[in-house]
Formats: C-alpha cells, sequence, structure tokens
C-alpha cells in the first residue's frame, strides 16, 4: 500500500530556495578565492623579482659596475638607438645568473598567457654560440614580439660607487604598467600593470620587495629632497649625449621605451 504524503522530489519553491542560497554562498566565497588568488600571484611575482635583483647585485660585485647598455649592445649585435628588457635578460642569462624564463614571463601575466596556452613559450634567452639573444625571447625592439613582465633599471654613470646601489633604496627591478605620473596603468591593449591599476611590486637591489599602490610622494629623485614620481629619477644620472651614446639612467620596458630616463608603457 502506497504511504500516504510521500515524495521524491523537490517542488518548485523549494528548488528555487536552494539555487538563491547557493548563489548567495557563491557571492561570498568568490571574492575571497580571487583575492588568494591574487596574493599568490603577487608572493611568486615577488620571488621572481628579487631573483632578478639580487642577479644583478652579483653582476655588480663581479664586474664593479651596474649593467649598462654597452652590455645590452651585445645581444642585440650593434648600438640599439632603443633597448628592451628582453636585451637585459639575455645579459643575465649570459652570466649565469638567471636561465629561467619564467623568472621574467609571468604565466599569470595577460599578455604572456597567449604564450603559456598555445605553448609556445621561449625555452632560451641566450644564445651563447653567437653571443646573441635568442630569437623567439627578443622583444619589439630587438626584432620580436615576445612581452616580458618586469622592467630593470640600467645605470649610465662612469665615476659612481656602484657598491651604493647594493642598498635597500635604489630600486632594481618592478612590474610592468608603471607609468611616469608613478601610477601602476589599467590593462588596455598590450600595456598596463599586472594587477591593472591596483599597484605593482618594486625589488630593490638588498633583495627586498614591497607592494605599492603607486609611487607617488614616496621616492626622492636621487641626491636631492625632490619627491619623484618617475622612478628613473631615483637612480644616479649621468646626461651628456653629446656624443650621441647612451648616458641616462632609466628603466628598460618590454617594448622599449624608457632609454630617455623615463618608463613608459
Amino acid at each position: 500500500m502506497e504511504r500516504l504524503g510521500s515524495r521524491t522530489s523537490f517542488s518548485l519553491l523549494e528548488l528555487t530556495v536552494i539555487i538563491g542560497i547557493m548563489a548567495i554562498l557563491l557571492g561570498i566565497i568568490y571574492p575571497g578565492i580571487d583575492m588568494i588568488i591574487e596574493r599568490s600571484q603577487r608572493a611568486k611575482a615577488a620571488r621572481n623579482l628579487r631573483t632578478i635583483a639580487l642577479a644583478h647585485a652579483n653582476f655588480i660585485n663581479d664586474f664593479g659596475r651596474a649593467i649598462q647598455y654597452k652590455d645590452v649592445c651585445i645581444m642585440k649585435g650593434s648600438a640599439p638607438t632603443i633597448c628592451d628588457v628582453n636585451l637585459f635578460a639575455a645579459v643575465l642569462a649570459k652570466y649565469g645568473y638567471v636561465k629561467d624564463v619564467s623568472v621574467w614571463a609571468w604565466d599569470f601575466d595577460y599578455l604572456v598567457k597567449q604564450y603559456k596556452q598555445s605553448n609556445t613559450l621561449p625555452t632560451k634567452m641566450y644564445n651563447a654560440s653567437n653571443d646573441r639573444i635568442a630569437p623567439e625571447f627578443a622583444g619589439k625592439q630587438s626584432g620580436g614580439n615576445f612581452p616580458l613582465s618586469v622592467l630593470c633599471c640600467v645605470v649610465q654613470s662612469p665615476d659612481f660607487d656602484y657598491a651604493q646601489l647594493l642598498s635597500p633604496k635604489f630600486p632594481a627591478a618592478i612590474s610592468r604598467g608603471l607609468g611616469e605620473d608613478g601610477i601602476w596603468r589599467k590593462k588596455s591593449g598590450n600595456s598596463g600593470g599586472i594587477w591593472g591599476n591596483k599597484g605593482g611590486l618594486i625589488a630593490f637591489f638588498d633583495g627586498h620587495v614591497e607592494w605599492y599602490k603607486d609611487i607617488k610622494d614616496i621616492f626622492k629623485q636621487y641626491g636631492t629632497t625632490t619627491k619623484a614620481s618617475v622612478i628613473c629619477a631615483t637612480l644616479p644620472h649621468f646626461h651628456n649625449a653629446s656624443n650621441g651614446s647612451h648616458t641616462d639612467s632609466c628603466f628598460l620596458s618590454w617594448e622599449g621605451n624608457g632609454s630617455h630616463g623615463s618608463v613608459h608603457n
């Protein structure tokens, strides 16, 4: 005999309530998951930036100076009018400090993702056989189009004691997207910060890495008390371009802009 009142399915009202509860829970949980993922990305990026900064510091200890334009020119095979950070990365690969491409090209970077998804990430940065940058790793100004997530400084000052750079106040590498106004830019086409305009990371020559929403009113121009919004202004400068050579200190971006003492996107 069938028992009265028994049933094996939900009513429409009960199903609607359950779906509503699930939607509310997802709305609460999802932002938290997104935040955890972003924090994980920042931590991974900070480790990569620290690796680059300390490798540059090792270069200074070995050669008594910072990486300069003459070093990156060798990677291209000629004296470039504009240099990009891909050439800089090849210098560190050449001298054995950083050979892992993933240190420079972050898999969560929206410009790098397309290469990861298509399995076309470069495997090396430097060709020892011809003392040149690997073609598949070359940036726009180096004859290629592979984007990097990092900007790095070159310091052009022949009479500077480079040991002074190895301190907590001099930036060595930063995450891509910092504008001349001291703010990380929103993502727009092939430019903008890794985390949009939320902020970015700066690594210093002593190896510590910090997150900044922006850098306005935080740093000083080198040798002055004037506030700097352009991060290149924090580096020691030596300007004498009468012979046409590169003598400005600056940060090199993957697009090659920034060879004139300021960061561009």
